[in-house]
């Protein structure tokens, strides 16, 4: 089975993925894969760009969205003439000699990457390449990306096995459709903030920080760095973690969060111990 991994950490949201499928496919017709993509309105590859937490401490995450090629794709389940098809090499692929356009595989599509050619009338979405993967190429997208942060076939498959068991997901299991694109560093919640003598008004370097989750028992710990600020990637979502903040000669400092957005703490003044 062919398949695609994505490094979300590595993806600048530079574009050029999206050039080059536009550049693939516009005025293209590569039958019996797909007919050509309209010049605007279409985005088979498209930059999901997530904004998060707030200044100073804001994260930029940049996810280049695509047809997930899913193994229980709900598109094919609501197609009324059998046009969508997945190949031997797991490429779920629209027909577009029948296909009638009539949008109900847009509608029942939960990551939005279906599109009606209303010249063509048809549906229309990322193909992976089809017609270059028949020819041993790699996809466009992947082809282009200067980060190799789109990865295909026998290139995803190394990928994985470098990264190892359970460290590749699926973008949104919750929808079912197990999709064989993975994903490497989708956006997770995070906790940070500065320490800061509250007496001096100084930074503290190295002062221990503990985030504890109160509902799975596991904890993480980290130290402020040269500018005081600490950091913790890669938290559960809607959780609440207990974060004590301590450094010899202080008194600790403890608060409760929960992880339904990304937590800045701010500024934590610690004073000195009585």
């Amino acid at each position: 089975m062919s398949m695609f991994v994505i490094d979300a950490e590595t993806c600048t949201g530079c574009q050029l993925c999206v050039v080059a499928c536009k550049d693939e496919h516009v005025d293209s017709d590569y039958a019996p894969w797909t007919k050509p993509q309209p010049e605007g309105g279409h985005f088979w590859v498209g930059i999901d760009k997530r904004e998060r937490g707030t200044m100073p401490r804001l994260r930029v995450s940049f996810l280049p969205i695509m047809c997930q090629h899913c193994e229980n794709a709900p598109c094919a389940k609501v197609c009324p003439h059998d046009a969508i098809k997945t190949r031997d090499d797991g490429i779920v692929w629209i027909d577009p000699a029948l296909c009638n356009g009539c949008g109900l595989c847009q509608e029942a599509c939960p990551y939005d990457v279906i599109y009606i050619n209303e010249e063509l009338d048809i549906a229309q979405k990322c193909t992976g390449c089809a017609h270059r993967v028949d020819e041993g190429l790699q996809p466009r997208c992947a082809d282009a990306c200067p980060h190799s942060s789109i990865l295909f076939g026998e290139a995803a498959e190394a990928a994985a096995n470098v990264q190892g068991s359970g460290t590749l997901e699926q973008f949104h299991p919750e929808y079912g459709a197990e999709p064989r694109v993975k994903w490497k560093g989708l956006p997770r919640p995070w906790i940070a903030g500065i320490v800061i003598d509250d007496a001096a008004d100084e930074v503290i370097d190295g002062a221990e920080i503990v985030v504890a989750d109160l509902v799975g028992d596991g904890e993480k710990t980290a130290s402020t760095d040269a500018f005081g600020e600490f950091w913790f990637r890669g938290l559960t979502e809607n959780r609440k973690y207990r974060v004590t903040v301590r450094k010899a000669g202080y008194a600790e400092h403890v608060a409760v969060v929960t992880t339904d957005v990304d937590c800045d703490l701010g500024t934590v003044r610690l004073t000195p111990a009585g």
